[in-house]
């Protein structure tokens, strides 16, 4: 219904230098930003938009160009400068570069690329090995140190973490790593064994927390050595049901089911519960932001719904033969976009289901286009 204004936001944002956040010149959103881009490209290899996918390498190739000398790659580069975060470094601006340069290698079959960057991305491997920290196989994340850069997670964070699995199988496939491989299903066995309640007889990273932690229905969003944030991260949990992580669907779904009804909507919120003012965790987030403060109860990462990590959702949950929920959450995005514009914000808030953020926001566009995919051709 709207997948050629979707495909039309993206496009306008394709530079020579890559895929921009968005075409809009606002903050710093006109860059080529590694999540961003990566996320938009990957879309485009999955809708099989070749235009998007021209759009990918570009990125690709700018970030690249701009590797630190520890491996790390850029948050964001726009013309000659690269940023690689501002109060804190991004952790998660690494792992996507490895996945959406594995995910365009195995898609486009470049040969000659694929020898180009092996140093690079096991370089850039070698950056996340350091970011563990204590050397037992979960990346260790600063506040602020990923997407959800002014918000409250940090340490073991799910998110980054599945994302890092995600980087190692991608690898182990092209370059045919029998040790990244091996690392792949150890990380998904950590992750696992430590951020859910289980019966497996394994050693848990902080077997005191572990113990206190309460059961969910959906994988805890961090750990860190005060003990585990147990809040719902949809984007962490969306990309594990993707990977085909041991997550207990019926029980997920029916978690999905009561968040909607407690919202009365299908925008669901990036991260549940909300935090309010008279919250513990308030102080965290009222002095982390660059810009101007947007963290305010039901907005930004503060219960905000973003679209692209619903899409996300949306191919996971029909991946694993899950399909009503995402006919539900395409449903509630169609309606909005009739209703209050096709212009493709950042995220909506989730007490007014208001439109909010940068405008042409490559992210919500790529958003739409995942939830509308149809895995079995790559049709939208």
């Amino acid at each position: 219904m709207f997948t050629n204004e979707a495909l039309h936001v993206i496009e306008q944002a394709i530079s020579q230098q890559g895929i921009l956040a968005s075409c809009e010149k606002k903050d710093n959103y006109a860059r080529v930003w590694s999540r961003d881009s990566m996320m938009t490209g990957i879309t485009g290899i999955l809708i099989q938009n070749q235009r998007i996918v021209d759009g990918l390498e570009k990125s690709i190739k700018t970030l690249t160009d701009h590797q630190a000398d520890n491996g790390q790659i850029p948050s964001n580069v726009c013309g000659d400068k690269a940023s690689y975060g501002t109060l804190v470094g991004r952790t998660d601006a690494t792992i996507w570069w490895i996945i959406g340069a594995c995910e365009y290698l195995i898609y486009s079959k470049d040969k000659e690329l694929k020898e180009t960057l092996k140093d690079k991305i096991y370089k850039a491997f070698d950056c996340l090995k350091t970011w563990e920290f204590n050397q037992r196989g979960l990346i260790y994340s600063p506040l602020g140190g990923n997407w959800a850069d002014e918000y409250v997670t940090s340490g073991y964070v799910l998110y980054d973490n599945v994302l890092r699995y995600w980087a190692l199988k991608n690898a182990a496939e092209i370059y045919q790593d029998k040790q990244f491989k091996s690392l792949a299903e150890t990380t998904k066995k950590l992750i696992e064994n430590n951020f859910r309640k289980n019966i497996a007889d394994e050693s848990r990273y902080h077997p005191t927390a572990y113990q206190k932690a309460n059961e969910k229905p959906y994988l805890w969003a961090s750990l860190n050595a005060n003990g585990y944030d147990e809040r719902f991260d949809l984007a962490g949990n969306a990309l594990a049901i993707l990977l085909g992580f041991d997550v207990d669907l019926d029980s997920f779904t029916q978690f999905l089911e009561k968040v909607n009804k407690e919202f009365n909507h299908w925008m669901l919120p990036v991260f549940y519960p909300i935090i309010f003012p008279n919250d513990a965790d308030w102080n965290l987030l009222e002095n982390n932001y660059s810009y101007d403060f947007k963290n305010k109860p039901y907005q930004f990462h503060n219960g905000g719904s973003w679209p692209i990590y619903l899409g996300w959702l949306c191919v996971g949950l029909k991946r694993r033969g899950y399909l009503k929920i995402p006919e539900k959450i395409v449903g509630q995005y169609e309606s909005l976009l009739r209703e209050k514009g096709a212009s493709f914000k950042e995220y909506y808030s989730t007490d007014h289901l208001i439109p909010s953020g940068t405008d042409q926001l490559c992210f919500s566009a790529s958003g739409y286009l995942l939830m509308k995919l149809n895995d079995a051709d790559g049709s939208i």
